[in-house]
């Protein structure tokens, strides 16, 4: 009796659809393999089974399974930008609005189910795969607080913050939204996230960077110590 061939035989036939798509469609695979294995035992040759291609076709993409594991967060956080920082003209919206804007973003992103579990494999196996930690963490929070760090300084340029260093910024304005829900995800009981009133810690964090960045006449603010 013939026996049926298994998924990963057919590795290597291309599948039809444009260049985007068919990149779509291995980010979905390894998300997938990443989601139900892990990152260790995650491996190239299961994601490229997942996706029907073989695993010389995904090297030519990526070098290593930690540029993979990046394209995955990747794309997740570039949906987000491209709708808050281009779809929106953020730039004329009035701070708090803005602000508000780019907070409920990262909660909403960080309270996504894939994300929210993306998150935790990374930061539980990041000591064991430093690489991963290099791609993951670095490369894409730094590209997210570019985008901020741009935002707040075209609004210093135009008198709306006062901020000497808007790279540091966006880096502690990134900190006061996400530190809270991340403490959530990797220490807090399954659905604790959802109890939290994450409206109202986005607006604490929005009024008390707002207080910090706002412009003040000589004299006003906070007095030194003697």
């Amino acid at each position: 009796m013939q026996t049926a061939q298994p998924k990963h035989c057919k590795a290597g036939r291309p599948r039809r659809g444009t260049e985007s798509e068919r990149l779509d469609a291995l980010i979905q695979a390894a998300t997938t393999i990443f989601l139900k294995e892990g990152y260790g035992l995650a491996s190239i040759d299961k994601i490229a089974g997942e996706a029907g291609i073989s695993t010389r076709t995904i090297y030519e993409r990526f070098k290593n399974k930690a540029d993979l594991m990046a394209a995955v967060v990747e794309r997740l956080m570039d949906r987000d930008m491209a709708r808050m920082f281009e779809s929106q003209d953020i730039d004329h919206l009035q701070p708090v609005a803005a602000l508000t804007l780019i907070g409920e973003t990262v909660v909403n992103r960080f309270r996504d189910p894939d994300s929210a579990a993306l998150f935790r494999i990374i930061a539980t196996e990041a000591h064991r795969f430093p690489e991963l930690t290099d791609k993951v963490r670095c490369t894409n929070r730094q590209r997210f607080e570019a985008k901020l760090s741009t935002y707040f300084r075209r609004q210093t340029e135009r008198g709306i913050f006062a901020l000497e260093d808007p790279d540091r910024a966006a880096h502690l304005f990134l900190n006061l939204i996400a530190a809270d829900i991340q403490d959530c995800l990797l220490f807090e009981p399954a659905g604790s996230i959802g109890r939290v009133d994450w409206p109202r810690h986005v607006n604490s964090a929005v009024q008390l960077f707002l207080f910090g960045a706002s412009p003040r006449s000589i004299g006003e603010g906070v007095q030194p110590c003697n």
